[in-house]
């Protein structure tokens, strides 16, 4: 074994892990959204970049654009991201669907982002697995409240934790397992 597929191996397990403490950190209080919105998007490229050596892959970045949209849904106390308010008035008023389409929108972008992984290694299948995964993840799981713990002084959410863990995990899987 060589040590580019060692590399590639120790990362799809050790990735999504810190994909997902990086995800929780960056949704902390007083804590800076880049942990989430730069981190991951950076921390997929590299792996991308490492295991295909194609300069392509900087399309990965874009999810952090998908990052900083929002998905805040109108409230009494909060006016909602302009995503939010969309699928909100679409939906009527109806909190679950709008939260459950707003998710749904950022995971399919981010999915998006990855776009460059099927291209360059040319396995459509594993890339929409992914995309499944990514989107039920993002849609079925993000808001849902498990609860906290402590870490490095913050408190940061299970439900974070486990949306980024995975959804890191997904975008790993397209590119480790995507062919070539």
């Amino acid at each position: 074994m060589n040590i580019k597929n060692l590399i590639n191996k120790i990362g799809l397990f050790t990735l999504p892990v810190i994909g997902g403490w990086l995800g929780a950190f960056g949704g902390a209080d007083n804590t800076s959204k880049a942990w989430r919105r730069i981190l991951i998007p950076g921390l997929l490229t590299s792996y991308a970049f490492s295991n295909t050596h194609s300069v392509l892959v900087i399309t990965i970045m874009s999810m952090a654009g998908a990052l900083s949209i929002g998905y805040g849904i109108p409230s009494e106390t909060d006016s909602g991201s302009t995503l939010g308010r969309f699928w909100y008035k679409i939906f009527k008023g109806n909190h679950l669907l709008a939260d459950l389409a707003t998710r749904g929108t950022i995971a399919k972008l981010i999915a998006l982002s990855l776009i460059s992984i099927p291209i360059i290694k040319g396995n459509w299948i594993i890339y929409g697995l992914g995309l499944i995964g990514i989107i039920l993840t993002n849609s079925l799981l993000s808001w849902r409240n498990l609860g906290t713990y402590k870490l490095f002084r913050k408190e940061l959410s299970w439900s974070e934790t486990l949306t980024w863990g995975l959804i890191t995990l997904c975008g790993i899987i397209i590119i480790f397992f995507g062919g070539k």
